[in-house]
């Protein structure tokens, strides 16, 4: 039997935005993995590995991670990341599809508590790198995917 699904609801990144956002995140001293060299998933994994260090306190400020849209033609090529913030249970294909569907609207528009979690998220950013770099919530999309239930996760920490 597989484990359950739900719909998560989160905002979405485009891969160069993240990518400038992991530079700034690791700072000049860290030599994040280039354009020419590495796989997007690389990028990721650079993300994982900060919020790791990062104290547990610190570490709740900050969403975890979860690939979105892998390129057909490049297993190991994200073209966007996606950074959850809430989710319901999965019913059906019509929750993500069909807007005239009751789960659509609240599962592919951010709520205020959605809104808040990203305001503060990049608050800390801006905090935590010295305000080398302003991120802002225009850079993100909100949207909806179908992925594991949250007891069902793999997880570091």
């Amino acid at each position: 039997m597989s484990p359950p699904e739900v719909v998560w609801s989160g905002y979405r990144l485009d891969i160069h935005s993240f990518k400038k956002f992991i530079m700034v995140l690791t700072g000049e001293g860290d030599c994040p993995p280039s354009d020419d060299d590495e796989s997007s998933v690389d990028w990721a994994y650079e993300y994982t590995a900060w919020r790791f260090e990062l104290s547990p306190r610190d570490r709740a400020k900050t969403p975890r991670i979860r690939y979105l849209e892998l390129n057909p033609d490049a297993p190991d090529d994200i073209t966007h990341l996606f950074f959850p913030v809430r989710w319901i249970p999965y019913k059906s294909p019509r929750q993500l599809d069909d807007p005239t569907h009751p789960d659509y609207a609240t599962t592919h528009e951010p709520n205020e508590k959605d809104k808040a979690k990203l305001d503060r998220w990049l608050a800390y950013i801006h905090e935590t790198n010295g305000g080398k770099y302003h991120f802002s919530a225009d850079m993100f999309d909100f949207t909806a995917i179908k992925d594991l239930h949250p007891a069902y996760e793999w997880r570091i920490f």
